[in-house]
């Protein structure tokens, strides 16, 4: 009977009025911060790289966390059901970049605090972490020393020692690079260098597959985003 008892006042306890404003909004709120936070994510994104499955994902994280923190509230029981039944899922994604995972973690630590019933201190830390975000983006965009990444693949016949062969045109055209891997292709003919480079000017591009093109006698070239396992 005590079992019982216990049961039904739990579930009073959780339905009560009370807990069911406060669990309203907290969901409210952290839908609003994820909506900030969405719309922060794609002013902070290039056209190319936006992804709206992940700016659908960092409106609804935060959601989720608010409610079952709302759900749990203090109770250490449900705490640890929810634990075990998220340890039976298995997630299958492929690997996202940086800045995604980033705001995705963002998101999440906006639903903590939201959650809790710290309304305020949630909108302060999303609005400063956003401004901060925005105006890095903003440096970012307009500074002349941003270097990009890329990854280069030269095909060097087995003629041609390619031992240091590269190193005079890299360092006048990059502003940092490094021999990722050598690998041997067409049946022992051909050496296939991948190095990972930082241009130091986009502009020069053509000029530098073209000094590379004479030393390596006119053979496959290929400059491509950055990869950085390379599967070939």
């Amino acid at each position: 009977m005590n079992t019982f008892k216990q049961f039904f006042d739990g579930l009073l306890e959780i339905n009560s009025g009370a807990n069911i404003i406060n669990t309203v909004a907290a969901v409210i709120v952290a839908g609003i911060l994820g909506v900030i936070i969405y719309l922060t994510y794609k002013l902070t994104c290039k056209a190319f790289t936006f992804d709206e499955e992940i700016g659908l994902v960092v409106i609804i994280v935060p959601v989720v966390v608010a409610l079952l923190l709302s759900v749990i509230g203090t109770s250490i029981a449900r705490a640890f059901s929810l634990a075990g039944a998220l340890a039976i899922v298995r997630y299958r994604s492929v690997l996202i970049g940086p800045r995604s995972l980033v705001y995705i973690f963002f998101g999440m630590g906006a639903g903590f605090i939201a959650g809790v019933g710290l309304y305020l201190p949630a909108l302060i830390f999303v609005l400063l972490t956003c401004a901060f975000m925005v105006v890095y983006g903003m440096i970012k965009a307009k500074s002349k020393t941003v270097t990009e990444r890329k990854t280069l693949v030269v095909d060097v016949p087995e003629s041609i020692n390619y031992d240091g062969l590269f190193e005079e045109t890299l360092k006048k055209y990059t502003a940092g690079y490094v021999l990722d891997s050598v690998g041997i292709v067409s049946g022992g003919t051909i050496t296939e260098l991948v190095y990972h480079v930082q241009l130091k000017d986009s502009s020069d591009t053509k000029a530098m597959l073209d000094e590379l093109r004479v030393l390596n006698g006119n053979f496959k070239i290929l400059l491509s985003q950055y990869r950085p396992a390379l599967q070939r």
